[in-house]
């Protein structure tokens, strides 16, 4: 579906954009790689990559794509060898100008099983997550439009929780001024869940007003406010709250703050499409959950130095599945630019997480130290150290590991950037 929105299909028009590519070898050492609580192994992981990325920005196409693959050896076998893919790509294909357009979205990574368990390659799945439909607006006169626009989604797992979802969406929109738009919205979706999920069928119903505002590329506000209806086949009808809030603000040229906050009902394909750093799918899950999260951020980059602070907290209630949580916690990040070709960078981040179905309450610590080293244009090498802490209420759950690692990359240009798989 990527090639056919992409390479020219129907008077789409042809790729011609920026093109990256690169590759490298990394490699790790352990003293825990699989989260015991005692008589820890310590393991060596060797890892192969390479990988391509594209980048294209045209009144006719807005497109980017990231894609890498990865083959991993542990050399004293306490997890089986692997090979993996990762990709992500966007695209926005426009046949008439502020219009009609075509949206398509595509996730290919691995994700978290089971959050009650460490954070392991057993514990992970490799998971599609894909979007894709068009956008069709109608100018009802200088200040009023009318959209409407269809979506058919689907998220594949290997395992079970598969799921498929066609949506239909209608805005009423409304220019307060040039960068200013108010606007009335309807959705209306069905997803098909497949066994061993309780509910096979919902029916899923959206009404919110959305106010967004952007006066430059770094400041931008976006508020949503309504309510969400739940349906499934076979159970009483639920209702929810619908509020979201986002935030940018460039305070100096060197240093800017965002605010978000969402209280919506969301399930993994949602989460996972939404690509938060901050707030990764709970656990891969058949379920709906209710989501309340709030985050906030501030970062400074100066000539030579740098340094990021950052809270968050969230609570997520599933509707069947009982492991509902509640977590807080924080980060802090420095850089310091030594030379051109030294760089040195550390962070240290905190997360609380308890459990509400059954009494236990996590506390993992990380701290990161490296330095990464050009050693010619595109070439570099990294080096970090890191330790990670678990200490668990629960029985078995505790744990300690230490990590020294190098990687060597090479790339072409700066839109390729590895993703290094642990």
């Amino acid at each position: 579906m990527a090639a056919l929105v992409w390479s020219g299909v129907a008077g789409a028009p042809a790729l011609a954009g920026d093109w990256a590519y690169g590759g490298g070898y990394s490699v790790a050492h352990d003293s825990n790689l699989a989260r015991v609580p005692a008589n820890p192994v310590a393991e060596q992981t060797q890892v192969l990559f390479g990988g391509v990325a594209y980048q294209e920005n045209t009144p006719e196409l807005n497109a980017r794509l990231l894609t890498q693959v990865q083959a991993r050896h542990f050399s004293r076998n306490t997890f089986s060898d692997d090979t993996g893919v990762f990709l992500d790509g966007a695209a926005v294909w426009t046949m008439s100008p502020k219009r009609f357009t075509w949206t398509f979205e595509e996730l290919y990574r691995q994700a978290r099983l089971d959050l009650t368990l460490a954070d392991t390659p057993a514990n992970r799945a490799e998971t599609s997550t894909l979007s894709s439909g068009p956008d069709l607006t109608l100018r009802l006169n200088a200040a009023n439009s009318l959209g409407l626009g269809a979506r058919y989604g689907r998220f594949d797992i290997k395992g079970p929780g598969d799921n498929r979802r066609a949506s239909g969406i209608a805005r009423l929109l409304h220019n307060l001024s040039a960068v200013s738009v108010l606007s009335l919205n309807y959705e209306a979706a069905q997803l098909d869940f497949t066994p061993p999920s309780l509910f096979t069928k919902i029916r899923r119903d959206d009404l919110f007003g959305r106010y967004e505002s952007r006066t430059s590329p770094t400041d931008s506000l976006a508020f949503e406010i309504g309510t969400t209806r739940l349906d499934p086949e076979g159970a009483e009808t639920q209702n929810g709250r619908r509020v979201r809030l986002a935030l940018e603000r460039r305070l100096t040229p060197e240093s800017g703050l965002r605010l978000s906050y969402a209280d919506v009902v969301s399930d993994t394909f949602t989460d996972l499409l939404a690509r938060s750093a901050t707030f990764l799918p709970p656990t891969v899950s058949s379920d709906v959950y209710r989501n309340q999260s709030g985050d906030f951020s501030f970062a400074t980059q100066g000539a030579r130095v740098g340094y990021s602070v950052q809270g968050f907290g969230r609570r997520i209630d599933f509707e069947n599945v009982n492991q509902d949580y509640d977590e807080q916690g924080g980060r802090l990040g420095w850089t310091w630019q030594l030379s051109g070709d030294l760089r040195f960078q550390a962070n240290t981040e905190y997360l609380k997480r308890t459990f509400l179905n059954f009494d236990r309450t996590d506390t993992e610590r990380n701290h990161r130290l490296g330095a990464t080293y050009l050693l010619t244009r595109n070439l570099s090498l990294v080096a970090e150290g890191e330790y990670t802490e678990n200490t668990s209420s629960a029985p078995l759950a505790s744990f300690v590991n230490r990590r020294v690692a190098l990687h060597l990359a090479y790339r072409s240009g700066h839109l390729y950037e590895p993703q290094i798989r642990e």
